[in-house]
């Protein structure tokens, strides 16, 4: 599966410049997202988290029932979110380039010694697609699991009760980056330019989450089109969500609202699935 690389660039929000745990070192001894309930036949009734990647307008988010808004680690924005919406914090991403990174252990100290406690972040969103740097990808960086696992664990020193979230790619490395991270992100694209869907992929990742234990996880879901990926139509749209309630997943983050010419906003129909998903209501 060739995945989201392109997921790092958009989450660069506008306020952000861009696009575990304490103690023990494991994420379970931070504060952890909660459970939504189960809905009758499988899959939930609602969502804990959902998260639209670029899109740093809280009230356009509220209008489609995005309760995480994609902004920098800057006070000023996430203070100003309305009622109803939190921040998940992009802190940088990690540079397949220099196995580092992008934001120094020292320049993450001094954003989030300004937001510790601060009611209206959620969670830090701290690497996007960094299981690329493995030797095994096609990188040079054979300690980058190690590397995410410290940065979890700083933030989880520096912002206690936050979440930290990654996006890993390529289903080969959950195990790897499994608690590396108190979530997971993972973003399996069906739908190809000039191809039907292809329906194999979302359970095969599925399967390949429980196989790897990962404890929580969101699905990035697909509606864009670049390159060799295509917008899906809503009812593709509705079938991968589908698919996804039949798993343990607790959020979803939507990829992208608006990168690189792939403006969600011309989509209405994909608008409409994604809204009755955020608000708990059935697929029509």
């Amino acid at each position: 599966m060739l995945a989201a690389t392109f997921a790092a660039a958009g989450c660069q929000g506008a306020a952000a410049g861009h696009g575990p745990g304490s103690g023990s070192g494991s994420p379970a001894d931070a504060a952890s997202p909660a459970a939504p309930s189960p809905a009758p036949g499988g899959g939930q009734a609602s969502l804990a988290y959902r998260y639209m990647t670029d899109l740093h307008n809280a009230a356009q988010a509220a209008r489609y029932g995005y309760n995480l808004v994609d902004l920098g680690p800057y006070r000023s924005s996430i203070d100003a979110l309305p009622a109803g919406e939190r921040a998940l914090v992009w802190i940088g991403n990690y540079s397949h380039a220099t196995c580092s990174f992008t934001m120094t252990d020292a320049s993450v100290r001094g954003a989030l010694s300004r937001l510790a406690g601060n009611p209206k972040v959620a969670g830090y969103y701290i690497a996007d697609d960094a299981d690329y740097a493995l030797p095994a990808d096609g990188g040079h960086c054979p300690d980058v699991a190690a590397q995410v696992t410290a940065r979890s664990r700083l933030v989880h020193q520096l912002a206690p009760g936050t979440f930290t979230y990654e996006v890993v790619s390529e289903p080969g490395n959950y195990a790897a980056f499994a608690h590396a991270t108190d979530v997971m992100g993972a973003d399996p694209y069906p739908c190809l330019r000039g191809r039907r869907c292809n329906w194999a992929l979302i359970p095969a990742d599925i399967a390949a989450l429980n196989a790897a234990h990962v404890p929580r996880y969101w699905a990035v879901l697909q509606a864009f089109g670049y390159r060799q990926w295509r917008f899906p139509t809503p009812a593709e749209l509705a079938r991968m969500i589908s698919q996804w309630q039949r798993s343990r997943w607790q959020g979803e983050q939507t990829f992208t609202w608006d990168w690189r010419g792939s403006s969600l906003a011309q989509h209405p129909g994909l608008l409409a699935v994604l809204r009755n998903l955020n608000r708990g209501k059935p697929q029509s």
